[in-house]
């Protein structure tokens, strides 16, 4: 998968060299110019990278939540014990190394390392910020599921973490492994178990808005937290040297802002741009238009949690919607080269794509014949649940469920409300859009319709409450699997399962969507996020071009 970018070659200036000027000999002329190459292109010459993007982290606390904005500055200031490319590919971060023993999975950790308050990275830190992100509380508690298949950490060494998983499972605990490390302060000692972490002593989440805490390994440090712009700094400590910034500023800006910020120079990046604008603001020129495949998939999902009568419940009828819909014309004429449309999680080409499941299986008049043989001939009336994010993707997929019979009342909300509502039961279905984890798929599959059965907790991004014991014995079959093979088998074993029950309707994938300025290089990534050791500033001539 190959990012696509349209790209404009800058014009070459025309320089007029020895009108006027004294001679000066060739030796002194070469030492010149190589020490202005080299002072001017050494790391770290480039002053500040800025980003506009219409979503920021809700708290300095990396261990608050898993949205984009969340992600993408913690991913910036603080690291886990992996971490994984652009591509999905595990890589090693703090942890150096790591093997599965019949007593779990090992974890060597650098010796390399050192927090940004000078502090040296050990076994204690870890299970201190693990323990942290399990009970921490008033959170959206992301990581409280996730750590849930953990049995207990045991540090063999300062240096060397066993981690017992509780399911079995035979996969690389990738979710774990990725969660942010944060510096245990002095005396804290904490032990993880199964039943609950114990020890004395933390960190408050109003301690991490404090540039002086200084609790990450990241290359960048945080020098000043706002909820509508965020200043970071370099990490001198950071064990690879030569990030490409000495500050780099983060801040929020809403549709208009995103085109007006990149037009006038503002800003050097923008992600999310409206689509409406990307064409117009490509055709100034000095820009490069990003668009690479993610693993964004907006979906529907029912309301399984609501004990009154509904004719949702009815199978023929959840798939009466699924045949409502488009999905290939809402790729081709509604948002033409941003979504790709799909009947599942996977993106093609995945080993662990189901090739039975349809990309696209639009046809409304079976769709009003599975309505009449489920006893509404004249059609249901819905409640559709959505947050402004997803509102313009909901009225359209509103329009066409009304020519199948399906009258689709759509109810905008905000997001903290949409939260609420998910919770309580407030709606019959709702529009939502979810990055997912390609790296580990059973984990991605339980989170988002995962139940109760097979020994797991239910997802945390099950919502709707779907549970089916099927299912879930199948996604805990594919965490324990010992080969990729026998894994993506039953993943798409389960993928099929889903789609015969029409538990949910994933309707497209969304590309990632960037503009940068052509002075900057830039690598979006699948997961839609950036790191800022991959953006670099482009040279020409050996100069920098800032």
């Amino acid at each position: 998968m190959v990012p696509s970018a349209k790209r404009r070659a800058g014009g070459r200036g025309r320089h007029n060299v020895g009108h006027g000027l004294p001679t000066l000999p060739l030796f002194f002329l070469l030492s010149l110019s190589l020490i202005l190459t080299l002072t001017l292109s050494r790391p770290g010459w480039a002053a500040e990278l800025r980003i506009g993007a219409p979503e920021m982290p809700r708290s300095p606390d990396p261990h608050y939540g898993l949205n984009w904005g969340d992600r993408f500055y913690y991913g910036q200031v603080y690291e886990g014990l992996a971490d994984t490319d652009g591509y999905n590919k595990v890589l090693p971060a703090l942890a150096e190394s790591w093997e599965q023993t019949k007593s779990g999975w090992v974890f060597r950790l650098r010796r390399d390392v050192r927090f940004q308050n000078g502090r040296p990275l050990t076994t204690r830190d870890v299970i201190f910020s693990l323990c942290r992100a399990r009970n921490l509380p008033d959170a959206p508690r992301t990581f409280t599921k996730t750590l849930s298949v953990v049995e207990e950490l045991t540090a063999l060494d300062p240096h060397l973490l066993l981690i017992r998983l509780l399911d079995g499972d035979q996969r690389f605990p990738l979710a774990v492994a990725t969660i942010p490390i944060v510096s245990a302060p002095v005396g804290v000692q904490w032990r993880f178990a199964s039943s609950a972490c114990e020890g004395t002593g933390g960190i408050d989440s109003a301690a991490f808005a404090d540039p002086a805490l200084l609790a990450g390994t990241g290359p960048y440090q945080m020098a000043d937290f706002t909820p509508d712009r965020i200043l970071l700094t370099r990490n001198p400590r950071y064990r690879e040297k030569g990030q490409p910034w000495q500050q780099v500023a983060l801040v929020r800006l809403n549709e208009s802002g995103l085109v007006r910020n990149i037009l006038d120079r503002s800003v050097d990046i923008v992600y999310a741009p409206p689509v409406a604008a990307m064409e117009f603001v490509d055709a100034q020129g000095g820009v490069n238009v990003h668009l690479m495949p993610s693993t964004s998939l907006t979906f529907l999902q029912f309301n399984w949690r609501s004990t009154a009568p509904s004719p949702l419940r009815d199978v023929r009828v959840r798939q009466a919607m699924r045949l409502a819909i488009p999905r290939d014309v809402l790729s081709r004429r509604f948002m033409p080269g941003l979504v790709t449309p799909t009947g599942q999680v996977a993106l093609p080409g995945a080993s662990d794509r189901s090739p039975n499941i349809p990309d696209d299986e639009y046809d409304p008049a079976a769709a009003q014949r599975l309505l009449a043989e489920a006893g509404y001939p004249n059609g249901i009336r819905i409640r559709l649940l959505t947050s402004p994010s997803q509102y313009r993707v909901a009225k359209i997929l509103a329009l066409f469920l009304a020519k199948a019979g399906i009258n689709a009342d759509v109810d905008e909300d905000t997001a903290e409300q949409v939260v609420a509502r998910r919770r309580s039961g407030d709606y019959d279905v709702y529009c939502m859009g979810r990055i997912y984890n390609a790296a580990d798929m059973p984990d991605t599959f339980h989170s988002l319709l995962g139940g109760p059965g097979a020994g797991l907790m239910p997802g945390d991004r099950n919502y709707g409450g779907y549970s089916d014991l099927t299912f879930d014995q199948l996604v805990a079959s594919a965490r324990a699997a010992r080969t990729d093979v026998a894994r993506d088998q039953l993943l798409q074993k389960a993928a099929n399962h889903a789609y015969a029950d029409a538990a949910w309707i994933p309707v497209f994938h969304t590309k990632s969507a960037w503009i940068a300025q052509s002075r900057v290089r830039m690598q979006p990534r699948l997961d839609r996020t950036l790191r800022i050791n991959e953006i670099t500033p482009v040279e020409t001539a050996g100069l920098l071009t800032r």
